[in-house]
């Protein structure tokens, strides 16, 4: 590298990084001020009006403060961090802040009041996350609000009721609306590539719909036994060691789990009790999409960088590498989502245990 690049790339560095610090300085004067104009005022909801900022963020940051000082102000990062041409976790964790605070407010005025505070976003910008975590309705952002709030406890279920009533989405194939864990999962099928020696070779997953924690097994067959074995022997017995019942199983029309080829996964929801729901798979998005995506980023992820590292000749070390990989997933990943809101599947599923009947 010449003089020339190694002064350019430090001169961009040392630029990046006042950016950074101007944001988060920008960041804690803000909160400052209104911490501070409550108290002038002697009166937080004047003060929140006149900021900007709704009484829950207040109490928030009060309690940041006496906890950590101003450090405790500052929006800290995802494990995960952002991928790339996508915003900071800084910025998109104020985004969806903002959303729940003002589910009113649409795209433009959201983003006037982020920029306001320092934190530069145009209005597509804003609505880009939002569809990213499902919240580019007035009704997903009261529904997500909603779940936070169940979530902490802060909503008694008579106030939830009313507002699902006043607010209920249509259900059809592009919604899904869950209410707790284990009250909606998705079991699917993918095939993920043909391996010498061992032939298709296929993943079984399963997710629950409301924290996103997945359940996945590679078999060098698709068809119903295995996919009621996955089910019986991995998945059940995690569910009732975390002591959470499963309401409702969603899968597509697969002959794994429909029609004369399917009876031993049809016995295995017969004897588990559970709701078997039906989608047509080029009809469904639901299933397609949140099982879909999380195969997608498995196949990306995982998948693809460990064949071209390795070669598989044993199923049990495919299996036990891909256990290695979901433990990372469902503990590390910040996942999108109405529910999940960039929380890990861990993060949620201790969140909402309160939740399950």
């Amino acid at each position: 590298m010449s003089f020339f690049d190694r002064i350019t790339k430090a001169a961009h560095i040392f630029r990046w990084n006042r950016e950074v610090m101007t944001q988060n300085s920008n960041e804690i004067r803000s909160k400052l001020a209104l911490l501070q104009l409550a108290k002038e005022l002697n009166s937080i909801s004047k003060a929140c009006d006149i900021m900007g900022y709704s009484r829950d963020s207040y109490y928030r940051f009060k309690k940041q403060y006496e906890e950590a000082g101003e450090r405790g102000l500052i929006n800290l990062s995802r494990k995960k961090p952002a991928l790339k041409n996508r915003v900071s976790q800084e910025i998109e964790d104020q985004v969806i802040e903002i959303a729940l605070d003002y589910p009113n407010y649409g795209q433009a005025k959201a983003a006037e009041i982020l920029t306001a505070r320092g934190c530069v976003i145009s209005a597509s910008g804003v609505r880009t996350i939002w569809l990213r975590h499902n919240l580019e309705t007035k009704k997903n952002r009261l529904l997500a609000l909603n779940s936070r709030l169940r979530q902490q406890n802060h909503l008694s279920f008579k106030a939830q009721h009313d507002m699902e009533q006043l607010y209920k989405l249509e259900q059809n194939e592009s919604t899904l609306d869950c209410k707790f864990p284990g009250d909606v999962c998705v079991q699917d099928t993918f095939k993920i590539a043909e391996i010498n020696g061992l032939g298709p070779v296929y993943q079984h997953t399963f997710i629950d719909a409301y924290s996103q924690y997945a359940h996945a097994v590679i078999s060098t067959s698709n068809d119903s036994t295995v996919a009621a074995d996955f089910l019986l022997g991995a998945v059940i017995p995690w569910y009732r060691e975390s002591n959470i019942h499963i309401n409702s199983i969603l899968t597509d029309r697969g002959a794994e789990f429909s029609g004369k080829n399917s009876v031993p996964f049809q016995e295995a929801m017969t004897e588990l009790d559970i709701n078997h729901i039906q989608m047509r798979a080029y009809n469904g998005p639901v299933v397609n999409g949140m099982a879909s995506q999380f195969q997608h980023l498995a196949y990306n992820e995982f998948y693809e960088p460990f064949l071209k590292k390795n070669k598989v000749t044993s199923l049990d070390i495919f299996n036990e590498s891909l256990r290695t990989w979901l433990e990372k997933y469902n503990h590390q990943y910040a996942i999108s989502g109405r529910y999940t809101l960039g929380k890990t599947a861990i993060e949620v599923l201790q969140l909402s245990k309160h939740l399950i009947k």
